[in-house]
Order: C-alpha cells, then structure tokens, then sequence
C-alpha cells in the first residue's frame, strides 16, 4: 500500500480500532485510553501515516479578517530564551518538538516574549496557526504573557506546574505523581530516611512540586526526611522546602553525609543534571553497590543519565508524549476554536526495571 493514499479508514482498519476513535486521537481528545492511543500512534509510525494539517470536515469560522492557514506554528519563549540553548534538557525538548513538526508537515517558527506588550511578530503578521508557549527562566510576566498570547491565537502552554493560567489548554508532567513514584519505589526498598536533592541554585516550581510530593508523602508516613539545595541567590531555599534544609555548594556534602547515616537512605533528585557526579561520590564508598543508598532520578536527558548503574532508577518525563500531545491538541483548537480548556498530565514511568529485589511502584 502506498503510504501517500493512507487514510484515516486504511490506519483504524490495520490498528482494529473505529475511525471515530482515530479521529479522536489525531484531535487530541482527552478520551480515549492512553494504551489505546500509543498503539494507534505506532500503526502510524509504522505504516509512514503523516497526519495532515488540514483534516476533512468542518472548519472554524474565522471571519474574512484572518488569513488562510499556512500550515506554521511557533514556539514561543516566555523570558529569555537564550536559556533554550544553555539547558540541555530544553535543547533536547525543542529538537522533539523540530522532528514532531517535520513528521507533520509542519513548519516551526521560534519567537520570543517578554512582556504583554510585547507580541511577537509571527502573531502580528499572521504567519502561524497556533503556539505552544512555553517559560524559560524566571518572568515575572509570565501570566500575563500567556493570558495575551490565548486571546490572539490558538494556544498551548507546555510544562505548567502549580496552578495553570485559566482561559489556555495545558500540556504538562504530572510533577505530583513523580515525587509520588520516587518515594513509592524508595519506601518499597526499606529506606529509613528520605531526601530530596535539589541541585538549581534558583527557583523552579515544578522541581519543588516534585520535591515536596515525596518529603510530604514520607512525613505522612513518619519517616525521616531532609532537603538539600543549593543557595539561591535572591530567595532562600527555607521558603519553599519544609526543615530540615541544608544548604550545600557541593555535591559531595551530600555524599559525606551518607557515610554517618544509618542506611538506607533514599535519595530523589528532582532533575538529572549533577546525577552522574552524585553517583560516582556515592560509589566511591561503594553505598549504592552495598545497598545503603537508594537513588531515583527525575530525567530525560540521555547525555546526563546514560551509563548511570542499573540500581539507580530513571523517572522518565516521556517529552515525545508531551510533544505528541501539544501538537494534537494545538491543531484541535486551531481548527475548532473550542471554548473549554483542557489540561494533560502525562504520567510519568521508569525507563528500565527495578534491580534485583527490588519491587517496581
């Protein structure tokens, strides 16, 4: 069959599903299992199936202001996006983003905001469809940002934690059920003490929902708990962890300490960069190899997880998922014009299994 005269009928007839229920995914409806919608995303991908972008059927009544759809989109930074090409996590998140959009046919077009007033250009000139919006680095405009960028075009906040700006749909990790992974997997292998490791020398909110996720299901169980973070230069980590909070500058004070503490101890990095260290001053003393402590890491990045021991377990935040989702979602709303909002947790899961004798959260 020639991939080109692939259909929706052609792609639900090869995945055994309805075509409603195709139709449902390439929208991105939130109601079809999430089992359901990897499998019909691998026929897909592996029948060669590009989604258009324009679909059959009814479009959106936009007024004979707006000019026809150019099949574009943007990602738009909120705050400096320099830090888009600093941070290897961000830099890996924006390369999914450039494959996803290629494999759709899409054109991806990058911008920047930094206040209200400040509109990028590819909205004035009408150069796009829709935007997925996302924060980097601190902005004190950040709600007002996105709250302008929803009412001028078909939006998508990407990466929201905390509490969401109304009035946009949001396409996030579930920051809450990581935290809740870490302590499940770290409660299962006996740890008596619980600690969260927070190497940013600055405040980012879905780190500290992670974060405090773990240390709050811990304390409600009554087992010991401690954070380490770094100093932060205008705030005090005291304002957004529970005490005990020790400041550190380097991550071997975290590993000193684990020498004098009755084991095990579980250990949740928030974040993968620093893991690598960590783990090597950890297995200088040979504590992960003993089984004195246990470690989870929050992290995707595969330059900073690859080569880590297989005792250590790997939360994976699944970007392409996150991706696949923004889009699907992004070019509903550009072509339906819905007036609910949405939001999309994607749950998070281990990259490999736990080790041996260990049972898996």
């Amino acid at each position: 069959m020639n991939t080109k005269d692939l259909n929706v009928a052609d792609i639900a007839g090869l995945a055994g599903v309805s075509r409603a229920t195709v139709s449902r995914v390439l929208n991105g409806s939130a109601v079809v299992k999430q089992k359901t919608v990897e499998h019909i995303r691998q026929t897909m991908d592996r029948m060669g199936y590009v989604r258009p972008v324009i679909r059959p059927g009814p479009k959106p009544k936009l007024g004979s202001s707006r000019k026809p759809r150019l099949g574009s989109i943007a990602l738009v930074t909120i705050g400096s996006s320099r830090q888009v090409f600093q941070d290897p996590i961000m830099a890996i998140l924006v390369e999914e983003l450039q494959n996803a959009c290629r494999r759709r046919q899409l054109n991806l077009i990058l911008d920047q905001m930094i206040s209200a007033d400040q509109v990028p250009l590819c909205v004035l000139s009408r150069q796009i469809d829709g935007a997925i919006l996302m924060e980097f680095g601190p902005s004190e405009n950040l709600r007002a940002c996105i709250s302008k960028m929803a009412s001028l075009v078909p939006s998508v906040h990407l990466f929201a934690p905390g509490h969401p700006v109304e009035k946009i749909d949001h396409v996030t990790v579930n920051d809450v059920a990581i935290g809740s992974l870490a302590y499940q997997s770290l409660s299962s292998s006996g740890c008596r003490s619980f600690w969260v490791v927070h190497n940013r020398d600055y405040f980012h909110e879905a780190l500290v929902v992670r974060g405090r996720a773990m240390l709050d299901r811990a304390g409600q169980a009554g087992s010991v708990t401690r954070t380490w973070a770094r100093p932060m230069p205008n705030n005090s980590a005291r304002h957004f962890w529970p005490e005990p909070v020790t400041d550190f500058s380097d991550l071997s004070e975290v590993a000193d300490a684990c020498l004098a503490e009755e084991g095990p101890v579980g250990i949740f990095m928030t974040l993968e960069q620093g893991a690598k260290e960590l783990v090597d001053l950890l297995e200088r003393h040979k504590l992960l190899s003993d089984g004195k402590v246990r470690m989870v890491i929050a992290g995707n990045h595969p330059s900073l997880i690859s080569g880590l021991p297989e005792m250590v377990q790997v939360i994976d935040l699944d970007f392409p998922e996150l991706i696949h989702t923004a889009l699907d979602r992004l070019l509903y709303r550009a072509k339906h014009l819905p007036t609910h909002n949405l939001t999309f947790l994607v749950p998070p899961h281990f990259t490999s299994q736990p080790a041996a004798g260990e049972r898996r959260a």
